[in-house]
């Protein structure tokens, strides 16, 4: 009977806890105060800088996260390693300058149930251009 009990406490320990983690990750991190906006362009292919490029490839069958600098420019990148298949997209929720911080928010998106992708793994990634700031920069 005793050791039932201890079954009993631990199942209704671990599912407190289970529910706990659920529950705070549904809200991602509390984002930083947004103190301003940030213009930038998406960068792709050969508008990324060799040195870069270069970085990105030794870096992409893990996720990643990096920063390059050219002093007039920063580039943001951000690598979610290596997928089973094709068909994954990267969605921008939100760049922009908090108080200490440069914030960089992304996801990644899968491809659709019934979406035809290529069974090829894939590297997802993205890469932004921004004026150069000597800030950090906190990824989420």
């Amino acid at each position: 009977m005793h050791q039932k009990k201890i079954k009993t406490l631990f199942f209704l320990l671990l599912t407190f806890n289970l529910c706990l983690c659920f529950l705070n990750g549904c809200e991602k991190n509390k984002l930083p105060a947004k103190t301003g906006e940030i213009e930038y362009t998406i960068v792709t292919g050969s508008d990324i800088p060799k040195e870069l490029k270069q970085l990105i490839k030794e870096r992409k069958e893990n996720p990643f996260e990096l920063t390059f600098s050219d002093n007039a420019y920063l580039y943001l990148i951000k690598g979610y390693g290596k997928q089973k298949s094709g068909g994954y997209s990267i969605k921008i929720n939100q760049l922009y300058e908090a108080k200490d911080t440069l914030v960089f928010d992304t996801d990644l998106i899968g491809p659709k149930v019934k979406e035809k992708v290529s069974e090829t793994p894939s590297y997802p990634y993205i890469v932004l251009k921004a004026k150069f700031r000597e800030l950090p920069v906190t990824f989420y």
